[in-house]
């Protein structure tokens, strides 16, 4: 799959001028995610003293990545210097084109809810429901607050060292502190001190944004590499004990070291995307894989708001990731919903004026 190019000099483009690890990067989050949803069904639903529960909690502790990778990749195309992006068409094409994506998905999403198979068919619950979202669509929200203060942003990025003095104060008040506001008593009095604060201004998910810039612009190599890797490596760790042990001191599941914001989530982040980084400056997809790679990353925003119709489809139909091991249930779910997904997505952006929009 891999092929330096010709002159041995650094390349992420492809000749259609496309950046090739942004592709790779695209194609491995959105099967990361596909693969989150398909686990954490059945992880909801047993309890977190068992054994299935925690092979299920490894799997989804080791793709947390997906999404803020899919940040990272906005950040590092919006705000680039180099593309100038205007008020007019913020507000003409990238807003309203969100804007139209959620409600068109989340309406369908509340009828199939509310009137479809065990719905209680209650017109205000619709409402509701479409009004408020399917339980992945915040994703659309979310770029929809980034896209709003991308202006602002760009301005950040522009001093390199206001944008990672940005970043840095992202970790403790975005990755850090708010998984102490868990601690008895301590997390208590913390909890009313950041409230009576309301820094709010790096939190949510602007850091990845400013993040996925600096790092597109930064390459990553040999000991630093190893380095994030291990950071890595530990990031998961944290991510599965953390998970596991407030779950069970709980008595259910409880997500809050799932968080995309935090710390431990955020390492696995940088190590992916800085890899991708590195292997793209002296790396060409070969021609074979690029067709594959170019095909699955530009459905992937299609992937990402269909997939949940087809994994509760295959449960409608008794396949679940209860029919094997975790791990083997997991991937055969997933296999399924994706090609369904990617078929869905291939064919909605066939349709005139729908490609880029719903798909």
């Amino acid at each position: 799959m891999r092929r330096q190019t010709g002159n041995g000099a650094p390349s992420t483009r492809s000749a259609s001028n496309r950046i090739e690890y942004f592709d790779l990067l695209r194609c491995v989050a959105i099967i990361a995610v596909v693969m989150i949803h398909a686990a954490i069904t059945e992880w909801h639903a047993i309890p977190p003293d068992s054994a299935r529960w925690e092979q299920l909690t490894w799997i989804n502790s080791a793709l947390r990545f997906s999404v803020p990778i899919f940040f990272m990749i906005s950040g590092a195309l919006f705000l680039d210097p180099e593309k100038r992006v205007s008020r007019r068409s913020l507000f003409r094409r990238r807003i309203p084109r969100l804007l139209i994506a959620y409600a068109v998905w989340s309406t369908a999403y509340a009828a199939l809810g509310v009137y479809g198979p065990g719905g209680d068919g209650d017109a205000t619950d619709f409402l509701r429901a479409a009004v408020t979202g399917h339980f992945h669509l915040w994703f659309l929200l979310a770029l929809l607050g980034l896209n709003l203060g991308t202006p602002i942003l760009r301005t950040v990025v522009e001093d390199r060292r206001v944008a990672w003095y940005f970043v840095a104060l992202a970790i403790p008040f975005a990755g850090v502190l708010p998984l102490l506001t868990g601690i008895p008593v301590a997390g208590e009095l913390l909890a009313d001190v950041l409230g009576s604060m309301r820094f709010d201004l790096v939190l949510g998910y602007a850091g990845y944004f400013v993040l996925g810039y600096l790092l597109h612009t930064t390459t990553l190599r040999g000991r630093a590499l190893a380095v994030w890797g291990c950071l890595a490596v530990a990031g998961i760790a944290v991510t599965i004990v953390g998970t596991s042990g407030v779950s069970r001191a709980a008595g259910e599941t409880d997500e809050r070291f799932f968080d995309f914001t935090t710390l431990n989530v955020a390492v696995v982040s940088v190590a992916v995307f800085a890899a991708a980084k590195a292997w793209g400056d002296s790396h060409r997809i070969s021609a074979r894989w690029d067709r594959v790679v170019s095909l699955v990353a530009g459905a992937s925003f299609g992937i990402y708001l269909v997939h949940p119709f087809f994994l509760w489809l295959l449960r409608r139909f008794g396949v679940t990731t209860e029919i094997a091991p975790p791990l083997v249930g997991v991937v055969a779910v997933t296999v399924l919903a994706f090609v369904l997904s990617l078929g869905a997505s291939m064919l909605l952006r066939t349709v005139p004026r729908l490609r880029g929009v719903l798909a």
